[in-house]
């Protein structure tokens, strides 16, 4: 069996806008190693298959008669890899020269590391970065199924749960992780083999989290590498499915708090599902107005073109961290950091968010790296 230095497994479901650039990212960067190119072709109806057929014959493909979802897709393409190192990727991502190199140069000298991640890139200017990846926990869970955040988000266990990300945007170095993104994830063979590969019972969502628990368990440390950078157009394949997503997602929830937590996670979650219901009802028909956004403004983007946020200067602040997410609780969200009192971002920003609508909110950050309060946030809109 020839050598290969890794196996880049890339799961496609109607992607097939956003695999050519992929691919070809790939393959520019990669001169000068021995990779393997698996493509798991979910059953697309956009003609995805055929495409790389014709543009890129030396492509490994597998094409499903159904669409089997993230991880068990995966897992096909790993059973058929030969690599030292398997890379689960995103279609809709565009690797920058060296990452994969970098990574794997981390990954060969620290054997006790089972999976490394690395900076990854929001918009198309490459200002706002991804953060890692905290596993879903029972604290979590308030975060992410209750407006906790919301009307909260200057409280010590909200910036607790938000510090990690504030240490991944400020390294420089590789650091160690609680967890990285599905949508690059360099995993070593034998961690994966150790952990029993994906849980197929998840069709998507919380599958690396479970993955990354799983690994954990079994040893392994999971790493940041700064000096390895691609960029991912966040949400590309949801965004054309045929299937309800909010659905999928409760449904992976459910089974993820159920398997690591009991009976108990998953009455748990249940309850919190049930609460943010009648909030969200509350809120509608009282038409309450967030504690967190009272001082909310909202800006329409030109369609072409850039809008610039001017806020009041802190004192002794050294910087700001602007974080931008589809939702107001920020649980997902990207972040950059400027020292001045005001940023410019171009309209394009928009086109990565669910209906081309988001939020924006300003923080102070101290010499010491830690945040103050919440400035200000901001809904945009293109309409």
């Amino acid at each position: 069996m020839a050598f290969i230095d890794v196996s880049i497994s890339i799961v496609s479901y109607n992607s097939k806008n956003v695999l050519k650039n992929c691919i070809e990212s790939i393959i520019k960067t990669t001169q000068e190693m021995k990779i393997e190119i698996i493509i798991v072709d979910n059953n697309s109806e956009d003609g995805s298959s055929d495409f790389v057929k014709v543009n890129f014959p030396g492509v490994k493909l597998i094409e499903n008669q159904e669409n089997l979802g993230f991880g068990k897709a995966h897992n096909q393409a790993f059973k058929i890899s030969k690599g030292k190192y398997f890379l689960i990727l995103n279609p809709d991502t565009i690797i920058f020269p060296h990452a994969i190199q970098n990574m794997l140069t981390f990954m060969d000298s620290h054997q006790h590391v089972g999976v490394a991640g690395c900076k990854i890139y929001w918009d198309d200017q490459n200002n706002f970065l991804f953060p890692d990846l905290r596993i879903h926990s029972l604290i979590s869970a308030l975060f992410h199924f209750t407006p906790f955040c919301r009307y909260f988000p200057n409280s010590k266990i909200a910036k607790w749960y938000w510090k990690s990300a504030y240490q991944v945007w400020n390294a420089n170095i590789p650091i160690k992780v609680e967890g990285v993104t599905g949508g690059i994830m360099l995993v070593r063979r034998e961690a994966f083999i150790s952990a029993g590969l994906f849980d197929e019972q998840f069709f998507l969502f919380f599958e690396e989290h479970d993955l990354l628990k799983r690994m954990i368990s079994a040893g392994w440390e999971i790493y940041y590498v700064p000096d390895a950078k691609i960029q991912h157009y966040f949400q590309e394949s949801c965004r054309k499915s045929s299937f309800d997503i909010g659905t999928v997602y409760m449904q992976s929830a459910l089974y993820y708090y159920k398997k690591h937590f009991g009976i108990t996670g998953y009455y748990f979650l249940k309850l919190l599902i049930k609460t943010n219901k009648i909030i969200q009802r509350l809120e509608s028909h009282l038409r309450i107005i967030n504690v967190s956004l009272q001082n909310k403004y909202v800006i329409e983007y030109p369609e072409n073109g850039a809008i610039t946020l001017h806020w009041h200067s802190q004192k002794k602040a050294l910087k700001y961290l602007i974080e931008i997410s589809y939702l107001p609780d920020f649980c997902d969200r990207g972040g950059m950091y400027v020292k001045e009192e005001s940023v410019s971002l171009n309209s394009d920003i928009l086109n990565k968010l669910p209906n081309k609508t988001g939020f924006i909110r300003i923080i102070p950050v101290y010499s010491d790296n830690s945040p103050g309060k919440v400035l200000k946030v901001i809904k945009i809109t293109s309409h």
